[in-house]
């Protein structure tokens, strides 16, 4: 975590260690960047790789990503103190509603020709806007 020593200091890190400090829209898309690369990359792993059925492979990709990201957004990107019942309840329904859409999106995208990683960036780009305001009005309040 970064300290107020961080945050006062001058120059070009310390200009970024501010940012850093202070916008958790920042912070939510470095965490969406490694959600979305480890997400993409289980996908490809499980059906590319291993063969898995596209729907079953996207469907475990967003689920192993989704855990990655509730763990690191409630720490990291909106500092919540409150407590984690609610939030993982909250922060599942939310997931279900995306994981919904993935499975849809990337097979539907996929079915009118797309590659399937393709149509998974475009899908993750489309619920990531909707994930940031879910999460900081609704899920992390």
């Amino acid at each position: 975590m970064l300290s107020g020593d961080d945050v006062r200091a001058s120059g070009p890190k310390a200009g970024l260690m501010r940012v850093l400090y202070e916008h958790s829209l920042v912070r939510f898309l470095l965490i969406g960047g490694a959600s979305a690369a480890l997400d993409t990359g289980v996908l490809y792993l499980l059906h590319g790789v291993v063969g898995m059925a596209l729907p079953l492979a996207t469907l475990v990709a967003v689920m192993v990503a989704f855990g990655f990201n509730f763990t690191l957004n409630r720490i990291w990107s909106f500092g919540s103190e409150s407590p984690v019942g609610w939030q993982v309840g909250r922060y599942l329904l939310l997931a279900v509603a995306n994981w919904c859409l993935n499975v849809a999106l990337v097979t539907g995208l996929t079915a009118l020709g797309m590659h399937y990683v393709v149509a998974k960036i475009v899908t993750l780009a489309i619920a990531s806007a909707a994930n940031y305001v879910g999460y900081r009005v609704w899920v992390f309040k």
